[in-house]
């Protein structure tokens, strides 16, 4: 049997010379770009990470369902996002012989945010573990195989209940995070998740502008180091509405059981 991929002595090198290419970034970097380096490199080490635990570089976005998983993907965003800026400002704050570096606002909008994505990627197994228990209509899981062209024996052998499972992880794929979960609609394009993919998208460029700008300005502003860019209360809210939209249509069977 053959090795997993990159389980290997250089693998494990990979990771630490980029960890230490994140401290040289933030060190030797200037302005925005420094931050734009460490998050690249934050970036390269979830890929090293995904290729090396499940043999793919988007291993890290992989749910146990062997699915591309939308939430992941937020949560892995948002946490490239917010550490490398952090860790870019803490080595700022070091430069300057501050000496208290690690005293960082942190505005409450950008922690409510995190805690939704943070409760989407838990909350969203947790409901779906109630579908795992119950028993598809053979018709359902037939015509779920003759949609993808599968086996009807394939199909039902890899479900969760009435949750459709991939095979193996080398099947996830991108339009996963924008699919069905169950068997009933996994060949049908979910618009929640299309709702919530595009406001994460777009709260995450605007943001990753913002955070670009206060770096780049920090040489001539050092107050601009003393904390993250605030979030609107209505931006928190629009997010939170689209999760809970989110959580709700997981929490609903689209697939008639016996």
């Amino acid at each position: 049997m053959a090795d997993h991929p990159l389980k290997s002595f250089w693998a494990k090198c990979a990771l630490v010379v980029l960890v230490v290419g994140m401290f040289l970034a933030g060190w030797f970097g200037k302005g925005g770009f420094s931050w734009l380096f460490v998050a690249v490199l934050m970036a390269a080490f979830m890929a090293v990470v995904g290729l090396y635990v499940m043999g793919r570089p988007t291993g890290v976005l992989i749910n146990e369902r062997n699915l591309m998983s939308l939430s992941r993907f937020q949560m892995v965003l948002w946490s490239i996002i917010v550490l490398s800026a952090y860790f870019t400002m803490v080595v700022a704050r070091i430069k300057q012989c501050d000496p208290n570096p690690l005293s960082i606002q942190i505005d409450w909008h950008l922690l409510a945010l995190m805690g939704i994505s943070a409760t989407s990627l838990l909350g969203a197994p947790l409901i779906q573990s109630t579908k795992a228990t119950k028993q598809p209509q053979d018709a359902a899981v037939t015509k779920t195989a003759n949609l993808l062209g599968q086996q009807h024996d394939e199909v039902n052998s890899d479900r969760q209940g009435i949750l459709y499972v991939n095979h193996t992880p080398a099947d996830a794929q991108l339009a996963d995070m924008f699919e069905g979960d169950e068997l009933s609609n996994t060949a049908s394009v979910d618009l929640g998740k299309v709702q919530m993919f595009f406001f994460t998208v777009i709260v995450a460029f605007s943001y990753s502008v913002i955070l670009f700008n206060n770096l780049a300005n920090a040489p001539c502003n050092p107050d601009l180091l003393k904390g993250f860019p605030i979030l609107s209360d209505g931006l928190v809210a629009l997010l939170g509405i689209s999760h809970a939209g989110y959580l709700t249509t997981k929490a609903t069977d689209h697939t008639v059981s016996t």
